[in-house]
């Protein structure tokens, strides 16, 4: 007597699939969150990198920040902090994989010395700043002034206060859920909503000066 084969039915395999395909559309969401969330821990990682490469060139420069830019403008801040990060890498954010920079530094107290007027202005002491850890020194960067449109090439993180003025100048980026990644002057970096750090702060511009209970100060950039 012939044994019979046990096999799948039709609806069994049609069931099956479903349950594939359902499981699937459930766990989607929870990878692409963990996948995004590595981006931002790389992303964190990178930042606190760049913050600290800024403070040992401004270490061995007797305490004056980095220019953004030379007067020809073929050597940027990117360049000068380069041989103490010794990587390009952390200058692209995961999520912005495309971009030549992902970061910009904070206009308003780094000065850009292409096009400077002579005699050119002088940066900062990094001994001027009141408040270290509540002033941001670089962020995610690429977006126009409606905070959502792209824009790219930029190196110039504009305050809220100013205009964007040229192509190398560009409001943050919210690129992760939301947040942007900022650097501070003590050489922390954190995740921040447009309302922890861009928006809403009388003056304006207070987390971004020299010292922050300095209205008047904080209300005007200090580059030409």
């Amino acid at each position: 007597m012939s044994k019979q084969l046990a096999a799948f039915t039709l609806i069994e395999l049609l069931v099956v699939i479903a349950i594939i395909a359902l499981l699937a559309a459930l766990l989607f969401p929870v990878f692409s969150a963990a996948k995004e969330a590595g981006k931002r821990t790389a992303c964190l990682s990178s930042v606190r990198q760049l913050t600290t490469g800024v403070l040992l060139y401004t270490s061995d420069d007797d305490g004056i920040l980095p220019p953004l830019a030379d007067a020809s403008n073929t050597v940027l801040w990117t360049d000068l902090i380069h041989p103490y990060t010794r990587s390009k890498g952390i200058l692209i954010c995961p999520s912005e994989p495309a971009s030549r920079v992902s970061y910009g530094l904070n206009q308003l107290v780094f000065i850009d010395l292409y096009g400077a007027p002579d005699p050119a202005p002088t940066s900062p002491s990094i001994d001027a700043f009141r408040f270290p850890s509540e002033t941001v020194m670089m962020a995610d960067l690429g977006t126009e002034d409606d905070l959502v449109t792209p824009r790219k090439g930029a190196l110039k993180l504009v305050v809220p206060d100013d205009d964007i003025d040229d192509e190398f100048d560009a409001r943050p980026s919210f690129r992760h859920s939301g947040r942007a990644t900022v650097g501070f002057f003590d050489g922390h970096a954190a995740a921040r909503l447009k309302e922890q750090f861009y928006l809403g702060w009388t003056p304006a511009d207070s987390w971004f000066c020299l010292d922050r209970t300095d209205n008047a100060a904080c209300a005007t950039p200090t580059q030409p």
